[in-house]
């Protein structure tokens, strides 16, 4: 992947590891929700230290979720099958102009020693709308991603407690993205959550 590798956590935005974060209201809220729900539990931990993990669940490269819907494509499909062929050439195949809707919820699991003390699940709910993207395709794989336009929006949300939002706007990817697939978290792969369609 590029070094210049675009994740979820930067589509909204959220802190960095080791930065400050630029809307601190957002855990203050979000830890009086969680408190009123387990009022009767010792926080084991910092709000801080869960934010921090909170974010890390968002550092999803944008590319293995765009994946997750073009794997559908049977004209793809057929095109990678075919250069397991010959794998010495090199296809591009250039994608309509398309958008992926996709839902997911990731969660922590909050544990005391081994028993397990409460579920926090998050609903993510992002769209994104692309544009003259080509694949480059070689042995079977998606070698490089030439990219295009890509717009995003979409929301972070805690049992209706809006955590994070992203407006329509753009986002700004590499020009060009050496790609291998690697594995996406389990949380984002749920397929019921999952849809994508193209134009």
């Amino acid at each position: 992947m590029s070094s210049q590798e675009v994740t979820l956590r930067n589509v909204f935005a959220l802190p960095a590891p080791g930065t400050r974060d630029s809307s601190p209201e957002r855990w203050k809220n979000f830890q009086e929700k969680v408190s009123s729900e387990v009022k009767t539990i010792k926080w084991p931990a910092s709000m801080p230290n869960v934010a921090e993990k909170l974010c890390e669940l968002f550092d999803v490269p944008l590319p293995n979720l765009f994946w997750m819907s073009w794997k559908k494509s049977h004209e793809l499909v057929t095109l990678l099958d075919e250069s397991k062929q010959k794998p010495e050439a090199t296809n591009s195949l250039g994608l309509a102009e398309h958008t992926i809707v996709s839902e997911h919820h990731p969660y922590i699991e909050v544990r005391i020693g081994n028993m397990p003390v409460k579920k926090l699940e998050f609903t993510v709910k992002v769209s994104f709308k692309l544009e003259g993207f080509v694949l480059k395709i070689k042995a079977g794989e998606i070698e490089e991603i030439l990219t295009g336009r890509c717009t995003a929006e979409g929301q972070v949300l805690y049992e209706g407690l809006k955590i994070a939002e992203k407006t329509l706007s753009p986002v700004n990817l590499p020009a060009l993205y050496r790609f291998k697939t690697e594995p996406v978290p389990s949380v984002y792969k749920s397929a019921p959550d999952y849809s994508a369609s193209h134009v």
